[in-house]
């Protein structure tokens, strides 16, 4: 049977596995996933711009924080990309967990 809706996943949709893609490098694989797939699904989109937001965020808390104490940043760095990852399994499973501000921004542009 021809997949009809040009989506990656042959039963219709989007694979789940490009939830935790798009969190894996949050910035970079996150506008790859946008560009790729956001148009397929609205719920992929959502976490693509969630995790390209998360990304962002991520790099300022962890240049300002590089000025403080280098080790520090690092290690801010490492649990914003845990937290991500988290974001990313709970996606894959089904549940979408909210950022308390940055959600409320990316349901604005989504």
């Amino acid at each position: 049977m021809p997949n009809k809706t040009n989506s990656p996943n042959p039963k219709g949709g989007v694979d789940r596995t490009y939830f935790i893609v798009a969190y894996l490098f949050s910035l970079i694989s996150g506008i790859v996933v946008l560009l790729l797939y956001g148009d397929l699904d609205k719920r992929l989109r959502f976490h693509s711009l969630q995790s390209i937001t998360l990304g962002i965020i991520a790099i300022v808390v962890s240049v300002l924080f590089g000025f403080l104490s280098p080790i520090l940043s690092s290690i801010i760095f490492l649990l914003i990309w845990a937290y991500g990852m988290y974001l990313g399994l709970e996606a894959y499973a089904g549940n979408d967990v909210d950022i308390p501000i940055v959600s409320d921004f990316v349901h604005s542009i989504a």
